[in-house]
C-alpha cells in the first residue's frame, strides 16, 4: 500500500478553447483578438464602445460583444 503525504496535492489542469468560451477574461480577450493591450480594452471600456460585465473587481468580456464591435468597425473598400 502507497500513502501520500498531506503536503502533496494533485494539481488539476483544464484547458478550454477560447473560440468556443463564452466569457473572456481580459488576459483571454487579447488572445482571443490576437492584439491589443489592458490599456486599449481600458480605453474601449472607458468611452463605452466595448460591453464589459463587472463581477465583483473581476471584468469579464462576452466573446459575441468582442465579435459585434470589431464587424462594426469595418470598412468597405471602394474600387477607384
Amino acid at each position: 500500500m502507497h500513502t501520500i503525504p498531506v503536503s502533496e496535492k494533485k494539481v488539476t489542469t483544464i484547458f478550454c478553447d477560447i473560440n468556443t468560451k463564452k466569457w473572456l477574461s481580459l488576459e483571454e480577450a487579447i488572445t482571443y483578438l490576437g492584439f491589443g493591450s489592458k490599456d486599449l480594452f481600458r480605453r474601449w471600456r472607458e468611452n463605452g464602445v466595448l460591453t464589459y460585465y463587472k463581477l465583483g473587481k473581476r471584468i469579464v468580456y462576452k466573446r459575441a460583444d468582442i465579435d459585434k464591435y470589431i464587424e462594426s468597425c469595418r470598412i468597405i473598400a471602394f474600387n477607384q
